[in-house]
């Protein structure tokens, strides 16, 4: 082991320290809104220092002799040599955090918290200021919170996203997971989906969702509980969800883009990419 592993290895162990006294806090606080964004952003910070740390394990990879070692020293260079289309996903994968705070306005308003989580992830702004809520987007499209605009398909709802400046993608028929996979870009952008509940072969209703690549490009599902107090986590497989609504499946049937907007130009891309990967470094194995 290198000396500089060392100092890596030492710098990993006060970070798990500090991760579980931060849940804790957010425990103790009965999952307090406030106490929540401070503890996300902290460790917002305390993985990008990781980041930066884990390049002291340059070498170690190659070193192991495997194909993941040669991975993560690849993955190491590129945060030193960052490259656009990499970075950009990264960045908005790590928005998966600042999504999860989105609050479930609760009501048949699935469309609208789909919407606002996914635009927290991906950066999308109006008049110069992230998207904090469903709120956020009501009041940018004129729209009383008591009572939100129906959506009665995906084309409507891409519609109104697209007034708010939001780059979006053309609405796609789809049968299955594999049509999803296809779709989706490994940019960091989403694909906000309109999905059948089923219960064996009777639909139940009808329900909106977005589907995002992790950072290991790994398909992953985003659904309006993500986040809540009962810390539900983004679902591997879209049937996960299913339970939740008391149901057997879930039957993905329309598809959408919706661009990621946090790097909009190769010239913006130079001097801030190296940052979104390293602060995902000390988080992926």
């Amino acid at each position: 082991m290198w000396y500089f592993t060392e100092i890596a290895e030492w710098f990993d162990k006060q970070n798990k320290q500090t991760d579980t006294i931060l849940d804790q806090w957010v425990e103790n606080s009965q999952y307090d809104q406030g106490v929540m964004f401070a503890a996300a952003t902290t460790k917002a910070f305390t993985t990008i220092g990781a980041g930066f740390v884990d390049i002291l394990r340059l070498g170690d990879g190659v070193k192991e002799g495997s194909l993941k070692g040669v991975g993560a020293d690849a993955l190491r260079i590129v945060a030193i040599f960052p490259v656009g289309k990499t970075a950009q996903m990264i960045k908005s994968v790590k928005g998966v955090a600042k999504a999860k705070l989105i609050l479930d306005t609760g009501g048949p308003n699935c469309f609208w918290v789909a919407s606002a989580k996914a635009f927290s992830q991906i950066g999308q702004k109006n008049k110069g200021k992230l998207f904090a809520s469903v709120d956020d987007i009501a009041k940018a499209l004129g729209m009383p919170m008591s009572n939100l605009f129906k959506i009665p398909n995906l084309q409507t709802g891409m519609a109104y996203l697209a007034q708010l400046g939001a780059k979006v993608g053309v609405v796609r028929k789809i049968t299955n997971v594999t049509d999803i996979n296809k779709i989706l870009p490994r940019d960091g952008s989403v694909v906000m989906l309109a999905v059948k509940i089923m219960s064996g072969g009777l639909e139940k209703g009808r329900h909106a969702i977005y589907a995002y690549r992790d950072s290991l490009g790994r398909v992953r599902f985003f659904d309006r509980t993500v986040g809540t107090q009962f810390g539900q986590r983004v679902f591997q497989n879209i049937d996960d969800i299913a339970p939740l609504y008391g149901a057997t499946n879930i039957v993905a049937y329309e598809a959408a883009v919706l661009a990621n907007v946090f790097i909009k130009t190769p010239a913006q891309q130079l001097p801030i990419l190296a940052i979104p990967i390293l602060g995902v470094m000390a988080k992926e194995e």
